[in-house]
């Protein structure tokens, strides 16, 4: 319960607005795939997901050059 009421962010705000708006959307005009699109948002917002999930998008971190040259040594061989 406690995700569900907390770390409200923008996109969480926006796609919930849109949830919203597409239920009323639906009462104006009856057409059932508005009314589907708000549940894919409602969902999304409800459960805090996005197209790539909780953090599915982040950036992996920088390593030092130092990292990369002693985890990458490479054998080389000659071919004659």
């Amino acid at each position: 319960m406690t995700t569900l009421f907390s770390n409200w962010h923008f996109m969480r705000i926006l796609r919930a607005a849109i949830a919203v708006w597409s239920v009323f959307e639906f009462n104006r005009t009856h057409d059932a795939l508005i009314l589907m699109l708000g549940g894919i948002f409602a969902m999304q917002a409800i459960f805090d997901i996005g197209c790539c999930g909780a953090a599915g998008c982040a950036v992996p971190q920088q390593r030092t050059m130092q990292e990369t040259q002693t985890s990458k040594e490479i054998d080389f061989e000659e071919v004659k």
